[in-house]
This record gives structure tokens, sequence and C-alpha cells, in this order.
């Protein structure tokens, strides 16, 4: 008798999943519709609406990586220090003679590294993911200053920028083409592999992956080592976009990338939620700030905007949950910071 109710309770939770998904793409028809008939300049023929991406698919890919680890049911709030770190030992290598494509490689792979510490400190230690990557982020922010120090390096090679920043193939924008690749995978690694499948129900309930032989330290450590990989290439885009690096170009991206994943229907809580609707946030959120941005409206007003959007998304997450059936939020914090974990 139990198994009616419970394939009921899934049937529930995949339609709410359907119809986040699909209400995205509503919105997002809506929003280009607005803003390309209300808004002088946002529309540019098309081809100027797709070269706005390159504002805003940095916050994307960094959203992708936060993603792993919140479906797993922690937290990373390294990553945008951690974009700016990356950008800066890239830039330090390049000036000390390193081919440029090699110097991005390697700091790509201290990201990873980095990820992979925040891991194992997060496991080892029993600590609470938010507390270890809030230090980190601290600490990375320091490093990349003093790595950079007053006169960080600029003018990278041509190629480079073209490439990873604001070249194209046709009227394609090169970063719609790298980000679409890294959707894709993204997608695959969390719907279609054992690792993926690992990874929700980590976040579902920490007890029951145990139980059924999930080695849920080491599931943990490779979500914050994609975490770290993913920053560390936002962190690679983000430099050749504009051509420089700074201690602090990566900071004011981590609200939006994080406000991405919970746009995109995935729980903030982890264990609920479809890496595809990261990839639709980020072109609502992202063409949201643009089209704000062209209309006059301040960088400040369009932060406060995104803030809001962030508490209208979770809001409208756990109206959801409860009609479906899920547990209350309180109920739901309460066992988030219990030692069994999330529910």
């Amino acid at each position: 008798m139990a198994e009616g109710p419970a394939r009921i309770r899934r049937g529930l939770r995949l339609n709410s999943e359907q119809w986040w998904m699909t209400s995205l793409a509503v919105l997002l028809a809506a929003e280009l519709l607005y803003f390309s008939l209300g808004v002088q300049g946002f529309w540019g023929g098309g081809t100027g609406m797709l070269n706005q991406t390159e504002y805003f698919l940095d916050i994307g890919i960094m959203a992708i990586g936060v993603g792993f680890v919140i479906f797993a049911g922690d937290i990373d709030l390294s990553c945008g220090a951690m974009a700016s770190f990356v950008g800066i030992v890239m830039a330090e290598l390049w000036k000390q003679g390193v081919e440029i494509w090699v110097a991005a490689l390697i700091a790509v792979l201290i990201a990873a590294l980095i990820g992979l510490i925040h891991g194992l400190i997060i496991t080892l230690f029993r600590l609470e993911s938010l507390l270890v990557t809030l230090a980190s982020q601290f600490i990375l922010g320091s490093l990349a200053t003093a790595i950079g120090g007053g006169y960080p390096p600029y003018g990278f090679p041509h190629a480079f920028t073209s490439i990873a920043g604001t070249g194209s193939v046709g009227p394609i924008p090169a970063q719609i083409i790298i980000f679409a690749v890294i959707g894709w995978f993204s997608v695959l690694l969390v719907h279609r592999t054992a690792f993926g499948r690992s990874l929700v129900l980590l976040g579902h309930n920490r007890d029951a992956a145990r139980y059924t032989g999930v080695n849920v330290s080491w599931t943990r450590v490779r979500a914050f080592v994609l975490s770290g990989l993913f920053a560390g290439i936002a962190g690679i885009v983000i430099a050749a976009t504009y051509n420089s690096v700074r201690d602090d170009l990566g900071d004011s991206l981590l609200l939006p990338a994080i406000t991405a994943v919970v746009l995109g229907g995935v729980d903030i809580f982890g264990g609920r939620g479809h890496m595809a609707g990261v990839l639709f946030a980020t072109f609502v959120l992202g063409f949201l700030y643009q089209g704000l941005l062209i209309e006059g409206i301040s960088q400040l007003t369009a932060n406060m905007v995104g803030g809001g959007v962030l508490v209208v998304a979770l809001a409208l997450k756990i109206g959801l949950e409860r009609r479906g059936g899920g547990l209350s939020f309180a109920h739901r914090l309460r066992a988030r910071f219990s030692p069994g974990g999330v529910p």
C-alpha cells in the first residue's frame, strides 16, 4: 500500500519540475520580447542581443560548478574568489614566459586541486561546507591580491581573447559554444551517470545514500573538485573577455551564480532539480541584467532585482514542494544542520 503514495509523490515532483522548466522558457521568451520591443538598443538585429551573452555566460559556467555542490546538499562560497585567483595565476605565469594556453590549463588545474582540498577538509574533519569555503574565499582573495600586486598583467594574445572571450563563429559568440559544450556535459554527468545519481541521492538523504553503498565522502569531494574546476574555467573566460585580470573581478559573480542555480529549480538543500534548468536560468538572469542596464537602470538596482529574484524563486520552490507533499521549510532547515544530514 505504501508504494502507491510514493509513486504519487514522485509524479507530483516530476510534474513540478516540468512546470518549472516550462515557466522558465516562457519567462525567457516574455523577457526577450519585452526588452526587444521596449528598450532601444537591446535587439540590435539579433546579433547585438547574442553579443550580450559575453557579459553573463561566465556566471552560467560558475553556476554549473556550484550546482554540483548544491545537488549534494553543500554550498561553495569560494567560487568568485577562485575565479579571480585563477585569472591572476594564469596572467602571472604568462608574464613569466609560459604560453598562454598552458598557463590557463595550469591555473584551472590548480583550481580543481583547491576544490579537492575543500572536499577533503569538509569530509575528513566533518566541517560545514559554508564555513570552510567562506574562509577559503578570504584566503584566495588575499592570495590574488598578493600575487597580482598593484598592476596585474593585461593585454593577452589576440587568439586567446578571441577564442575564450569576445570572438565568434559566424554570428554565434564563442562563449555560447563553450557554454553549450559545458552545459551538455553537466546535464549528462548529473542525470545520465552513476556519479550523478549518487550525487542527487546524497543531497536528498545522506543516510539512505550510505546504506545503498554510495561513498558519501568521495562523492562530496568530487562535487567540490568540479566546483573548483568550473570556477577556474569561469575565471579564464573573464580574463579573456576583459583582456585583463584583477583580484576582485570574480567577486560579483557568486550571488548571481547561486541565484541561477535556485532559479533553475535546483533545491537549495540538495537532492532535487535538473541541471538543464540552471542553463535556462542563466539566460533568464543574464538578459534581465543586461536589459535593465541598457534601459538605464543602475548596477546597484539591477543587483537588488537579482536578490529579489532569488527570494521569489526560493518562496515558489518551497510552496510547490509543500503542495507536492514535501516537508516544511522549517523542518528541512533543522534537518540540514543535524548530524543525519538532509532528509
